[in-house]
């Protein structure tokens, strides 16, 4: 029973995994759109089983103060399986002219403790020429929660690059091993330990006029310890490593007609006392966008998975049928419905739905 509300939480019990989370990505130049616009609003919500829902919003506002002084809000909230977090940015950030003086920016930055975690504040500075080309070194000191002898501290490295060869986001952060008591009637009862690093990253490259390579990339490992006093023993460990990445090409075969290639990949990995978990999965998204009009896009296609869980392994095919909706420059809206083709194909209409997203993007 335990095993079994285990795999739930990491969702295994959906064998269409991968193809969601391939499926509910935003089309590349939209995600780069939100990355590059000042205000903006995102949002994916989709049917990951008959009893768990996906959801991920973003937020973004950008507000001039006075002078060369900015205050930006963003927030980054995700409902998975074993993913819950919500945080919510406060910025304030000096910036210079865009294209003029010295390119050099300091960022101020504090996000309040919420319920998924805990505040943490920090201050950055970088190279700053616009929103689309810009790089920030930052210094992170997170707050454990209960007692502590060091508060955790983190250093990230993110920014843009826009040329006419690529267009380039990235974030590396790395949490430097930090120590936390635990207290019982305010005695220590035992102490720990927690590390932690990431890598998100996007790039799409647009070198040839019909040929567009690119990739998709998050990935974070995090690793702790719990030692028991007074016997000054190893009590639990726990290592974690997750992996997400998509390397794709888009190719325009025709005035209207685009084909997206995309080889989503996933890896997880669990270890502690009482447990060792491995999950790998390899895909194949093919997808064909035809332009029907310049605010209407009909998208079909096709996707397949194959699965190794612990040494067992599984497979899945679905169908891809999507309508796109844009509007000027501002807002685009889609719709993804996963089509059951795995033989023998179900006797009933209602079978072949096969987990159905919206996607939505708001920039002004």
């Amino acid at each position: 029973m335990i095993l079994f509300l285990f795999l739930s939480l990491l969702g295994d019990d959906n064998t269409l995994y991968l193809m969601d989370r391939s499926l509910s990505l935003l089309p590349v130049e939209e995600e780069f759109r939100f990355l590059y616009c000042k205000n903006g609003v995102q949002t994916t919500h989709g049917s990951r089983d008959s009893e768990n829902l996906y959801g991920i919003y973003r937020v973004k506002i950008w507000m001039p103060l006075f002078s060369k002084i900015i205050f930006e809000y963003n927030l980054e909230k995700e409902d998975d399986y074993d993913i819950k977090k919500e945080e919510n940015l406060f910025k304030l950030r000096w910036i210079p002219e865009e294209n003029s003086g010295i390119p050099l920016s300091v960022s101020l930055f504090f996000s309040p403790e919420s319920s998924k975690s805990n505040r943490y504040s920090g201050m950055g500075f970088g190279y700053w020429e616009n929103t689309k080309n810009n790089h920030f070194l930052n210094v992170v000191i997170h707050e454990f929660e209960n007692s502590l002898t060091e508060s955790p501290i983190s250093i990230e490295l993110q920014g843009c690059v826009n040329n006419n060869q690529a267009d380039l986001h990235y974030k590396y952060y790395k949490t430097i091993k930090a120590k936390k008591k635990f207290l019982e009637n305010n005695d220590e009862i035992g102490h720990g330990e927690y590390d932690a690093m990431g890598l998100k990253n996007t790039i799409y490259y647009h070198v040839l006029p019909k040929i567009s390579p690119g990739l998709k990339l998050n990935y974070s490992k995090f690793d702790s310890s719990y030692i028991s006093l007074p016997e000054d023993t190893l009590a639990y460990m726990s290592n974690t490593g997750n992996l997400f990445a998509e390397p794709f090409i888009k190719t325009k075969v025709s005035e209207r007609g685009t084909i997206h290639i995309g080889f989503p990949m996933n890896w997880k990995y669990i270890k502690n006392d009482s447990l060792e978990y491995k999950r790998k999965w390899i895909g194949l998204t093919l997808l064909y966008n035809h332009s029907l009009s310049n605010h209407l896009d009909l998208t079909i296609g096709l996707q397949k998975s194959w699965r190794n869980l612990d040494e067992q392994k599984n497979n899945e095919t679905r169908g891809v049928l999507g309508i796109d909706l844009k509007f000027s420059q501002t807002t685009y809206f889609a719709f993804r419905q996963g089509i059951e083709l795995d033989l023998p194909l179900p006797g009933k209409f209602k079978d072949y739905n096969n987990h159905t997203y919206f996607m939505l993007n708001h920039c002004f």
